[in-house]
């Protein structure tokens, strides 16, 4: 995919579509988020029923391609406007490959939540769309041994799980493990996160996010994505020891006698009891996006730098991902990855790196996946507030998007299909914002103009 940096390299060297950049005084401190980009919490293990690809009726190629000159007339303004202050912006027709606006997307940025766009892919990749994760009890002698398989999406119990095949809960995996026990009435549980090394918040993140309800700190076994409650939104320092008290509990209430809770490493030898399993990673990829989950998100990110490296860990996580992308194909030049959720104020990626993705996710197999998790513009997700102005109409329904919001950071990457029926790949990203509801409001009104451009 470098054929589209390429061409938007070359755009810009000409001078066709390269801007003055609007620098203002830098923010003192690192930018910030409280949760401005995410749903309210879900207490249950429920996943969106979005079609696998939006688009799947809608060939790439498909309606009158567009020209640079007719997209420039439909959006330079808004695009260059100070609104966005330091900023990249790219519009791409996935279609032809060719960058048909290109305002400094070769600009290394933070992208906030727009991160969790490459997260998808990479998780897609590294871990296979069809993978479920399982959270499993092993036996050694007279202890349990509860041990996380990196399922942030773990409820406590679901009102559906009373069934065999019901979503995966503690309650579930207690009952099946009091089950499996047979006569056994006395017994330690020892509950192993081991999978998940290193620090439990991200590089740059601030001390009060899990207290926030921002994010729960990284662990490889949590419940109710950390929770203290699974209405609540603040979250718990330690979501392991939480997720095996609450396992215990539900244990007693089998009528086993649980004499002690600690943390420890389950032998290898040891035999298995039970397990739950997790929804495809099709499915958690999608509830991330639409849900803008961090938590999920960098559940995913620790289990690719795991499975790529065998380092479940933040910067494990950074580096597999860039890996994984960059052997698909994807160009990762001037990317710097600190966590996979997009919280750290210290990722920086290019417009054009995103847009690559975005252009696979409409015209290959691989990720196209990842459509169906984009929020629709004014119906459901992050965006389903949005899109609401006259100015903003044209975008509701036909524009997929991915929000993301930090201190000073607007994001805004996804697909329109325009007047035409073409399907677009755009990416906002502007850093330095000094008012996020005018960022906000730009961003969508240019993917609402593209939705109404036949731009020929």
């Amino acid at each position: 995919m470098t054929a589209l940096r390429t061409r938007a390299g070359a755009l810009a060297a000409a001078g066709i579509l390269a801007f003055p950049a609007t620098l203002g005084a830098s923010t003192a401190s690192a930018p910030s988020a409280f949760g401005a980009d995410a749903l309210p919490p879900a207490s249950s293990g429920s996943f969106p029923t979005n079609p696998t690809n939006p688009w799947s009726a809608v060939a790439a190629d498909s309606g009158t391609g567009p020209s640079a000159a007719g997209v420039i007339e439909q959006i330079d303004q808004l695009a260059t406007s100070k609104a966005l202050r330091r900023s990249g912006v790219v519009v791409v027709d996935p279609g032809t490959d060719a960058v048909l606006f290109d305002d400094r997307a070769q600009r290394a940025l933070i992208p906030a939540s727009s991160l969790k766009i490459l997260t998808a892919a990479a998780a897609l990749e590294a871990l296979g769309p069809r993978t479920t994760l399982a959270t499993t009890t092993v036996s050694a002698g007279d202890v349990v041994y509860l041990v996380g398989g990196g399922d942030a999406t773990l409820a406590r119990k679901d009102e559906r799980d009373s069934g065999p095949q019901g979503p995966a809960t503690i309650r579930r995996l207690a009952r099946d493990t009091a089950t499996a026990l047979g006569g056994t009435t006395r017994v330690d549980v020892v509950f192993d996160d081991s999978l998940f090394t290193g620090r439990k918040l991200g590089p740059g993140w601030a001390k009060g996010f899990p207290a926030a309800g921002v994010a729960a700190p990284v662990s490889a076994l949590m419940m109710d994505q950390g929770r203290r409650s699974a209405n609540a939104r603040a979250r718990v320092q330690d979501p392991a020891r939480k997720a095996a008290r609450a396992f215990a509990n539900y244990l007693e209430k089998q009528g086993v006698e649980v004499r002690s809770i600690e943390r420890g490493v389950a032998p290898s030898a040891a035999r298995e009891l039970a397990r739950v399993e997790s929804a495809t990673i099709t499915e958690i990829i999608q509830r991330m996006l639409t849900e803008s989950g961090n938590d999920v998100a960098e559940s995913l990110g620790h289990l690719v730098g795991e499975a790529v490296l065998q380092d479940g860990s933040f910067a494990g996580g950074a580096r597999a991902m860039t890996q994984v992308l960059s052997n698909a194909g994807i160009d990762v030049t001037g990317m710097e990855l600190a966590d996979a959720s997009g919280l750290s104020g210290r990722n920086r990626i290019a417009p054009i790196t995103i847009a690559e993705v975005l252009s696979d996710v409409v015209r290959e197999d691989r990720w196209s996946a990842i459509s169906g998790g984009l929020a629709v513009a004014g119906v459901s997700g992050t965006l389903a507030n949005r899109f609401a102005t006259r100015a903003t109409s044209a975008g509701r329904g036909v524009v997929r998007a991915k929000t993301g919001t930090l201190t000073g950071v607007g994001a805004l990457a996804g697909t329109v299909l325009d007047s035409d029926g073409r399907p677009l790949v755009f990416v906002v990203l502007a850093n330095r914002v000094r008012s996020q509801a005018q960022a906000r409001d730009t961003m969508d009104r240019i993917a609402s103009n593209l939705a109404e451009c036949g731009c020929r």
